[in-house]
């Protein structure tokens, strides 16, 4: 077990000159070199631990380092931290598929590169996922083929949808499978001629749909007061296909 650190100027900057080019050695030495990070909070977290999903990171962090009493939004601001911990848990980090395996994901995944990206920080949305949502964040986060695929990308980069409590049971229930990943389909988008043809269902019910289903619903219901099962019972026909193979995970 190790201190939790923060990466300072310095250290970010050497993280991200690393990003930039990763065909040399990651710059682990410096998680405990005083000159490029500096102990937080006293927390503390095993650097040794591997995760085969962005859930399995975001509740370790969750339920076995930041624990207790926190500050969730002086947590969240600590961009040097959260730097710091996607070094330790670089391995769990990287693609895992394609030609680009065991490559790092783009910078913003790790590094603050500015606000409007900060829901990219796989390490830092992933433990505030599961704060926020617990179970139901595995339908962002519980793909073993990728740290961040197209369906985190959608849930975490509207922050109506982000932070909507009652959304992600919904979207768990829907679009979730038993081993954590993303049903075939569940991110498509409606495109234009499948819009004006009547008989064309792509797109019909994905995740791309739901908000603006619940935009829809909350005229009439105050969905953050029922339950996931409750609002899966109000769905339109077009999410019935999601519907007839949703996992229990609702309430």
């Amino acid at each position: 077990m190790v201190l939790v650190r923060s990466l300072n100027s310095l250290g970010v900057a050497k993280l991200s000159e690393w990003l930039d080019n990763p065909a040399g050695q990651v710059p682990i030495v410096i998680l405990q070199d005083d000159d490029y990070a500096e102990v937080v909070g006293g927390y503390e977290l095993d650097i040794s631990k591997t995760f085969s999903t962005s859930y399995e990171l975001g509740s370790y962090l969750a339920n076995e380092v930041f624990v207790g009493s926190i500050d969730r939004l002086a947590l969240l601001s600590d961009h040097g931290m959260w730097a710091w911990i996607s070094l330790a848990f670089i391995d769990s980090l990287k693609s895992r598929q394609g030609k680009r395996i065991g490559n790092p994901l783009a910078k913003s995944h790790y590094v603050m590169e500015s606000a409007r990206l900060g829901y990219r920080l796989v390490a830092r949305t992933a433990w505030d996922l599961l704060v926020l949502h617990g179970e139901a964040a595995k339908v962002a986060l519980g793909s073993s083929k990728s740290p961040w695929g197209e369906m985190a990308e959608q849930m975490t980069s509207r922050q109506e949808v982000y932070s909507h409590r009652s959304f992600w049971p919904v979207a768990n229930s829907l679009y979730s499978t038993s081993d954590g990943s993303v049903k075939r389909g569940a991110t498509s988008q409606r495109k234009k001629g499948a819009r004006i043809d009547p008989k064309n269902k792509a797109g019909l019910g994905s995740v791309r749909r739901l908000p603006f289903t619940f935009r829809q619903f909350e005229r009439t219901y105050n969905l953050r007061r029922m339950t996931g099962e409750q609002i899966v019972a109000l769905l339109p026909t077009e999410y019935q296909r999601w519907k007839e193979k949703a996992v229990s995970s609702t309430d």
